[in-house]
């Protein structure tokens, strides 16, 4: 029997490519095997390579996106794309796969480039209403930019690379000596740096994925640190943080949160899955007590990540997420004929 062709792709041009490449494996080991074979389409600046999940090296055609497992070149049916940061997270790689007709299981390139950067997705989410912590966004510094930043957003305030994630580059700041060093942290990942006011409150992350049955909000998160914030080292080093799904939170709150992040994921017109940052005013339970913070496009996928634990904790599990999004992808490029 036949099997549809899945180009699963990773790496990229970041520091996230370590993630990329174990979140990869996960969705790669998940594909139902009787129905689809994975490759992974390894993607860095030096080019691009096409391994079975053995590591076996296959004839790769960049041009036409096909693949030769040993009867000819056969064109990719669909893409996993597992790569955080760009090419893959800003719409580059979204481009190229529209360009040849091949269906992706991320938003499109519109939706991915704008989310890539921190400011404009909330600077758009404030314009639609939903509630987001004050920001600016820098694209250079002079003597006046210190004051500016303090003038605009206060302190404390987090300092972040407008378009990076896993947290990298991102500073918290409590007084203003403390800035200088953190922009400078924050521009040797990004041309662009956004400071953002300090919310206090819980941290939540919310899951939404479109399955064929449609799209859906996954069980929440409470994430649970003693670092000052959940950065790099917090996420996949630190022993003592916690992720906690379902969050101990009210039901009130939890809906709210749900709904929020659904609302988002339609109104941002994203699509495969989704995380959704939010901090919650505890004890409030009013939908202004729920801020949004950040959205991740493509969120990490690794064993250590929370994605997973959302998935399984829904009664999905990570092979029921990626074959049902392999199949909205095939029935989608099935309607379009």
């Amino acid at each position: 029997m036949a099997t549809d062709l899945i180009a699963v792709f990773c790496g990229g041009y970041t520091g996230e490519s370590v993630i990329s490449l174990q979140s990869a494996r996960i969705m790669m080991d998940a594909l139902d095997a009787t129905r689809y074979e994975g490759l992974f389409v390894q993607v860095d600046r030096s080019g691009w390579t096409c391994t079975r999940a053995d590591g076996q090296e296959i004839p790769f055609d960049r041009a036409l996106f096909t693949a030769d497992r040993g009867q000819g070149h056969e064109r990719f049916a669909a893409a996993l794309i597992a790569i955080h940061g760009p090419p893959g997270e800003d719409g580059r790689l979204q481009g190229y796969l529209d360009m040849l007709d091949v269906p992706y299981q991320t938003g499109g390139v519109l939706a991915m480039a704008l989310t890539m950067s921190k400011y404009s997705t909330t600077g758009l989410l404030r314009q639609m209403g939903f509630p987001v912590a004050p920001s600016v966004v820098l694209r250079g510094r002079d003597a006046g930019t210190e004051a500016r930043v303090l003038r605009e957003v206060g302190l404390p305030c987090f300092v972040k690379p407008d378009g990076s994630g896993s947290s990298l580059g991102i500073s918290k700041v409590k007084t203003a000596d403390e800035l200088p060093a953190a922009l400078d942290k924050a521009f040797a990942e990004d041309r662009s740096v956004m400071c953002e006011g300090f919310v206090r409150g819980r941290e939540l992350t919310c899951g939404v994925i479109r399955l064929p049955d449609g799209v859906q909000a996954l069980p929440i998160c409470e994430i649970r640190t003693t670092s000052e914030f959940f950065d790099y080292h917090a996420k996949y080093h630190a022993a003592d943080t916690q992720e906690i799904v379902p969050a101990p939170i009210p039901e009130t709150v939890a809906r709210i949160v749900q709904d929020r992040s659904v609302a988002i994921y339609e109104a941002l017109d994203l699509d495969g899955m989704v995380r959704v940052d939010h901090f919650w005013k505890d004890p409030g339970e009013q939908a202004t007590d729920v801020v949004t913070i950040e959205v991740n496009t493509t969120p990490g996928f690794s064993a250590a990540s929370i994605y997973p634990k959302m998935l399984n904790a829904a009664g999905i599990g990570v092979p029921g997420a990626i074959n049902g999004l392999v199949e909205v992808m095939l029935q989608r490029t099935r309607s379009e004929r």
